[in-house]
């Protein structure tokens, strides 16, 4: 049941963000001859622009943190996953996989990855649009406290 409730908000959240949606899938085709390091730095922004337009939301904001940042692991977690030193190894990961995903050597991938691991911060990557993820940390704060 959860995972369907999850999956009719996350639909919602496309709805709400058409746009932003729509611009996400087109960044996302890579045509023959585009610049790598372009190419993925234009899909990173479009999806950040969509997540930011889907969680950050201050009329809808509530419900995500209730089914996506549902407790203080689920906030935990996304704390550890995007570490400096994480963020060092996807790039790392990334480096060591591209010549099987891709010919030619890896693009710098850094800049891209920061981005994109912002939204595993929702306090911080929502800033004053919503409150709901600061409250948040602030009860699970006082939880390990």
């Amino acid at each position: 049941k959860q995972w369907y409730q999850r999956r009719v908000v996350i639909t919602a959240g496309m709805i709400r963000a058409e746009k932003e949606t729509k611009a996400e899938t087109k960044a996302s085709v890579y045509e023959e001859g585009m610049d790598m390091e372009s190419y993925i730095d234009g899909w990173v922004d479009a999806h950040m622009k969509l997540e930011e337009k889907v969680i950050c939301d201050a009329d809808c904001a509530g419900e995500m943190q209730e089914l996506m940042y549902s407790s203080c692991c689920v906030k935990r977690a996304g704390e550890r996953l995007s570490t400096e030193s994480m963020k060092g190894k996807y790039v790392k990961f990334f480096k060591n996989i591209w010549r099987f995903i891709y010919p030619g050597e890896a693009p710098e991938l850094k800049n891209a990855v920061n981005r994109f691991m912002q939204m595993f911060r929702p306090a911080s990557f929502c800033g004053a649009k919503t409150d709901v993820y600061r409250e948040m940390n602030k009860q699970c704060n006082a939880i390990k406290a």
